[in-house]
């Protein structure tokens, strides 16, 4: 069934829908974009049509993308609260983010860090290359590999990882976890804003001054911290509020790193083993008021806004702060429920549990898989009981662990031995991503650098840190130990090169949110199930983007059919 999107502006573009399918690829480079039932068909200046699983629209015209922060004010289609462009490496921010390539960690083992992606991660066409280059490593005839032939590629092929997000909204969103939690909301507040040099330089002179203002005075943005803890004697944000975003909306960090729990209320907070959170932080939250970015007068009557609620709350699982056996379905459902009943969000976006230095062994690899269907099976219970409540809370599910699973899968195939002639994993094949139980197959995750001390209970894994292998070397205390040239993907087995990851990641986001947002009055009544799909298999894989997207006034939304 199509539905009917009436759109009052007279010189409405022409759109396209594009629905890709995970099931379609094989191959970190093979995609196919179903064009024949998911188009958007349109006559000048009048209504649209969009078939049942077109869920992503296109618009050619930047008419669809507010430069104004107005939550009242702006020119996103009707009905549409999030939507977001994608552009090429840079043009949204810097090509290099200091938290992955200015780490003390670094500079303390003398390791140097790559600040390319590897050839599998860039776009399609290095990918396919790639290809070729590998057989040749391996001794094989590249005319034999799945890169090697098939139709000349014309152009870069689709974007993969190198390419930058942009973010407008209205929504408010608070992002809910520990420091990886920490890393997103400031990647994404940095999307949604578009100053992330000055909030990275302001952030630099916090660590001379504590000042839970100074990041105050960022340009048309103010971020807005409650709370902070000191670690190594700098200081690192705990809550934080920033509005108005473009687009008129709010981005939040609620820290707190072990599951959201009301018998961990008023517990030591922040960075505290117990895990607690403050009541009166989450009431500064809400209280919190920026200015009306719809007033354009520059006096002291000028109005402000009070954040008073959430929309959407991300969530990210704290493995780490927590053990396996203390991650339970329960403790889960306690802390939907709250963002639910105690945060007040109509939707909670929960990223899947992925592959860290925190998973130790297979064992709790098959931990983290069967607690991501848990966690699946979590969110279809809330929605379906919602559905027949008439509620409009909506449980999402980001499928981060397929997303970085296959990143870190990619990554290892590209990683050269020290003699820079052999491939350190030359048996290491493509996943096969279309089968639901392929990540327990990554075997190659748990290959390690040894413990540096007795008390470094998480050495990295090496693909997913390393770049180039080095030739070994003998350490202080005579233990003989690998070296790498780290890669332009992580910083330390658990946090993120943001600046590589973070695009698809917000892209990912704000597709998800859009499927249940933009929806210009449409009941809730129906399932989302579609486009939270279509979101996860575009965005949280290594599917490539279609180049068109990054052309200069393309804006991009999701909306879900009825």
């Amino acid at each position: 069934m199509s539905i009917v999107q009436e759109l009052n502006h007279p010189k409405w573009p022409r759109l396209f829908a594009f629905l890709v399918t995970l099931g379609a690829w094989t191959h970190t480079y093979v995609y196919q974009v179903d064009f024949s039932s998911n188009v958007i068909t349109s006559a000048s200046q009048s209504p649209l049509h969009r078939e049942q699983n077109g869920h992503l629209v296109i618009a050619g015209d930047s008419q669809h993308w507010t430069t104004s922060r107005s939550p009242r004010h702006n020119s996103l289609p009707i009905g549409t609260r999030i939507s977001f462009q994608l552009r090429d490496t840079g043009e949204f921010g810097a090509r290099t983010d200091d938290s992955c390539y200015k780490n003390d960690e670094d500079a303390r083992r003398f390791w140097t860090r790559t600040m390319e992606l590897p050839p599998t991660l860039i776009d399609a066409r290095s990918a396919k290359e790639w290809e070729v280059q590998a057989a040749k490593l391996n001794g094989q005839s590249s005319s034999g590999t799945s890169g090697g032939g098939g139709k000349e590629m014309e152009g870069r092929g689709g974007r993969i990882l190198d390419f930058s997000t942009s973010i407008a909204t209205d929504l408010k969103i608070m992002f809910l976890g520990d420091s990886v939690a920490e890393q997103f909301s400031k990647a994404f507040e940095a999307a949604a804003t578009g100053v992330p040099g000055e909030i990275a330089r302001l952030e630099a002179e916090e660590v001379k001054k504590i000042n839970s203002t100074i990041l105050s005075h960022i340009p048309d943005s103010s971020r807005h911290v409650i709370a902070h803890f000191v670690v190594g004697g700098k200081p690192r944000q705990c809550v934080f509020v920033t509005g108005p975003v473009r687009g008129g909306g709010v981005v939040a960090l609620w820290r707190v790193v072990k599951l959201f729990s009301m018998s961990r209320k008023n517990a030591n907070a922040c960075n505290a083993p117990a895990g607690g959170w403050r009541e009166s932080h989450f009431h500064e939250m809400l209280q919190h008021e920026y200015l009306d970015p719809g007033d354009d007068s520059r006096n002291a009557s000028q109005s402000m806004i009070r954040v008073n609620w959430f929309d959407a709350v991300v969530l990210r699982i704290q493995l780490g702060w927590m053990k396996p056996a203390s991650i339970t379905r329960e403790g889960i459902n306690e802390t939907i429920t709250l963002c639910r009943d105690y945060i007040g969000a109509n939707t909670v976006v929960i990223m899947t549990i992925n592959f860290t230095n925190d998973v130790h062994n297979l064992h709790e690899w098959q931990w983290a898989h069967d607690m991501n269907n848990n966690i699946r099976e979590l969110a279809q219970t809330f929605n379906d009981e919602a559905r027949a409540a008439g509620s409009k809370f909506r449980v999402l599910i980001m499928e981060f662990s397929n997303f970085t699973t296959q990143v870190h899968w990619a990554n290892a195939r590209t990683i050269l031995a020290p003699t820079n002639k052999t491939l350190a994993y030359p048996n290491l094949d493509h996943p096969n991503a279309s089968n639901p139980d392929y990540d327990l197959g990554a075997n190659f995750l748990f290959e390690r650098f040894k413990p540096w001390h007795g008390f470094d209970r998480h050495p990295h894994s090496i693909p997913t840190v390393c770049s180039r292998m080095l030739d070994n070397f003998v350490d202080k205390k005579g233990v003989k130990r690998r070296k790498c040239v780290r890669n332009a993907i992580m910083r330390d087995g658990l946090h993120w090169c943001e600046s590589s990851v973070g695009p698809r990641y917000h892209a990912g986001l704000a597709c998800l949110l859009g499927c249940v947002y933009n929806r210009n009055n449409v009941s809730l009544e129906g399932d989302l199930s579609g486009c939270e799909r279509a979101c996860n298999e575009q965005f949280m894989s290594l599917v490539p983007l279609d180049e068109s997207w990054l052309n200069a006034g393309t804006t991009l939304f999701s909306t879900s059919a009825a």
